[in-house]
C-alpha cells in the first residue's frame, strides 16, 4: 500500500519530538482492516521511543474525519495508556498525497495481545476491561458520537445483504457455499432479537466498542493484567449487549476464528463464565434487568451476525476482511456457525451461569 519513503514522510508530519530512525510493519498484524507500522524515533540520550502508525481503510471507513473525532474524544475522556499523538499542526490525523488517512499512537511497551484465551482468568480480565470501558464512557459529554459504520450491528439488515449477495453472486462463489447459505437461512429467526428489543425501548442506547474481542485488549506482559481496550474505530452508540455478545464469540472457545476443522470448535463453559464474571463485576448495577436477561441471546445474535458477515465477504470476493488463503472467509463463517449451534444447544445452561453470577 505505501512505500518506505512515503511512510517516512507521513511519520515526520506528527509531533513526535524526535527524529524518525526506523519504520517497520507491525509484527502483530494490526487486525483485518487497517495497515499498521511501528515507528522508532531517537529519544533523549539516544534511547529509542516507539510509536504506532496506522493508515485507515477508507473502503471500510469512508468518513475518517468523523471517525477520528470520535477516537480523539474517547481517548481524551478515558485517559490511560492509549494516547493519540497529534500532527505538527495539532490535528488528530493527516492525509497523504494519495488520499491515505494516517494517525499515530504512542506505542504501549511491554504489552501483548492474545487471539485465544489461555484460560478463564484471561477471559475474566478481558470481560472486566470491556465492562469498565462501557462504564467509563457512560458520562462522555455530548454531542452524540458519530456512527462510523451505520447499521453496524443491524443483524436483519446483514441477512438481507447476504440474500442480495447470493442472488447477484458477483464472485461466482454461491455454488461452493450453498450449505452455509442454507444454515444461515435456517437460523434467521435469531437475527432480530436485539434490534427489536432496542426498537421497543426495552434496552437503552450506550456508548460501546462494537468490536469487543480478546485481540482488542492489551495485556501487561509481566502481570497478565489488562491494560486497556484498543482499536476504537467502531466506538459509537449501540447496545451494551453487542459487546458482551462479541466477547463470548471471541473468548468462549479455544480454537482460532479461522479453524478449518469445525469439529474442534467447542463452547467452553468455564471461559463463558470467566467472560461473564469479569464483565458483570465491572458493570455492577449499571446494566438494566432487561439487558441482563438478554446476555445469552446477545451472544447467539452476534455469533450469527459474524457468520453472515464472513459469508457475505466470501461471496463478494473478500473485499472487507484480509484473507490469507482461498476460502478463508468461508472457513471463518463455518466456525461461527458451529459456535452458534453450541450456544443454542446450551442456552439454558449458560443462562443459569448468568443467574448465579
Amino acid at each position: 500500500m505505501s512505500t518506505r519513503a512515503s511512510l517516512g514522510d507521513v511519520a515526520a508530519r506528527f509531533a513526535t519530538g524526535s527524529e524518525v530512525v526506523a519504520i517497520e510493519p507491525f509484527a502483530g498484524g494490526g487486525g483485518h482492516i487497517n495497515e499498521s507500522h511501528v515507528v522508532t524515533c531517537r529519544g533523549s540520550r539516544d534511547r529509542p521511543v516507539r510509536f504506532f502508525l496506522q493508515c485507515l481503510n477508507r473502503d471500510v471507513f469512508p468518513d475518517p474525519r468523523r471517525l477520528m473525532e470520535n477516537v480523539a474524544r474517547v481517548t481524551a475522556h478515558l485517559g490511560g495508556p492509549l494516547r493519540l499523538v497529534p500532527t505538527r499542526e495539532g490535528t488528530a490525523f493527516c492525509e497523504d498525497d494519495g488520499g491515505g488517512v494516517w494517525r499515530l499512537y504512542g506505542f504501549i511497551e511491554h504489552a501483548v495481545t492474545r487471539v485465544e484465551p489461555t484460560g478463564p482468568a484471561d477471559a475474566e480480565r478481558a470481560g472486566r476491561a470491556f465492562g469498565a470501558f462501557q462504564r467509563a464512557l457512560a458520562d462522555l459529554p455530548g454531542p452524540r458520537l458519530h456512527e462510523t459504520i451505520p447499521h453496524f450491528h443491524d443483524t436483519p439488515r446483514r441477512v438481507d445483504a447476504l440474500e442480495r449477495a447470493a442472488e447477484c453472486d458477483p464472485a461466482q462463489r454461491v455454488a461452493g457455499a450453498r450449505r452455509e447459505i442454507a444454515q444461515v437461512r435456517a437460523r434467521r429467526d435469531v437475527a432480530p432479537i436485539l434490534v427489536q428489543a432496542a426498537a421497543r425501548g426495552a434496552v437503552p442506547e450506550r456508548i460501546v466498542h462494537n468490536d469487543a474481542k480478546l485481540a482488542n485488549v492489551l495485556f501487561d506482559a509481566a502481570s497478565g493484567e489488562a491494560l486497556c481496550v484498543v482499536d476504537l474505530d467502531t466506538v459509537m452508540p449501540g447496545l451494551a449487549l453487542f459487546d458482551f455478545g462479541d466477547l463470548v464469540r471471541s473468548m468462549a472457545v479455544r480454537t482460532a476464528e479461522d479453524e478449518r476443522d469445525v469439529g474442534r470448535v467447542r463452547l467452553e463453559p468455564e471461559l463463558f463464565e470467566g467472560v461473564a464474571r469479569g464483565y458483570l463485576a465491572a458493570l455492577g448495577d449499571f446494566l438494566t434487568r432487561a439487558e441482563r436477561e438478554l446476555l445469552v441471546p446477545a451472544a447467539q445474535v452476534i455469533v450469527f451476525e459474524q457468520a453472515v458477515r464472513f459469508l457475505i465477504d466470501h461471496l463478494e470476493g473478500d473485499r472487507y476482511y484480509r484473507v490469507a488463503r482461498p476460502g478463508h472467509n468461508l472457513d471463518r463463517c463455518r466456525t461461527q456457525l458451529a459456535l452458534l449451534g453450541a450456544l443454542l444447544e446450551r442456552g439454558r445452561a449458560l443462562e443459569r451461569i448468568i443467574a448465579r453470577l
